[in-house]
């Protein structure tokens, strides 16, 4: 990875993407918003699973937990080599920027933190027909373990950058951080670090790649 230096400003609302305001609201949502349409998704597909294909109890669980533990691999996977460039990690531009990039810009704007309906269920139908043509109608228990683990993936995201590091179980917040405010080439798991290992990118001690705009800061500060 390159020393690509990027910048953020805290504390600051993201701009506007899109000047239709349609588009612009579409853009923005609250977590609540796509956990309840992640349940209801989840409970048909089991309910469907067990009235259609198996009652087999056992299967079932193990087939959900299987998609709860995929999930963290996919999460660092999309990260790292889809919201940032496979190249320098960057996110400056094109599809990274619109999908995570003015994220990393204004990390603190909480309209942003939770990726929309739209291109999550999208994203969501192309990945469980994927599913469905390695596995057939176990992706119906699979997809839903993967998108309970993605539900909690996204709240922990949420909250990470919502709300102060507690006193204890504060490794989210310090993970994530090094990744926005330190190096934004590495630390891209959220909900575990363990991919981070496997695949070398853990945090180097005393590195930066990240130019935290403190005049923005100040300006707040006056105002």
């Amino acid at each position: 990875m390159s020393d690509y230096e990027v910048k953020v400003y805290p504390n600051k609302k993201s701009p506007s993407m899109f000047k239709n305001k349609l588009l612009e609201l579409l853009t923005k949502t609250h977590p609540l918003i796509i956990d309840a349409m992640y349940v209801i998704l989840t409970f048909v597909a089991i309910r469907y699973y067990y009235f259609n294909y198996s009652q087999d109890v056992l299967q079932i669980v193990l087939l959900f937990f299987l998609g709860v533990f995929s999930w963290s691999l996919a999460e660092y996977l999309m990260h790292r080599f889809l919201y940032h460039k496979i190249s320098d990690a960057s996110y400056d531009s094109g599809f990274q920027y619109m999908f995570h990039g003015i994220h990393h810009e204004f990390p603190t704007d909480e309209n942003r933190l939770v990726l929309p309906p739209v291109p999550s269920l999208i994203i969501s139908f192309i990945l469980f027909g994927l599913f469905y043509l390695i596995m057939g109608s176990y992706a119906y228990v699979f997809a839903s373990g993967f998108l309970i683990s993605y539900i909690a993936y996204m709240n922990i995201h949420y909250i990470i950058h919502k709300f102060p590091s507690p006193t204890k179980f504060h490794f989210w917040w310090t993970h994530h951080n090094i990744h926005h405010y330190q190096q934004h080439d590495r630390a891209f798991g959220v909900t575990s670090s363990l991919w981070d290992r496997v695949f070398g990118t853990m945090p180097e001690e005393g590195r930066k790649t990240v130019n935290i705009d403190v005049n923005l800061e100040d300006e707040d500060k006056e105002n």
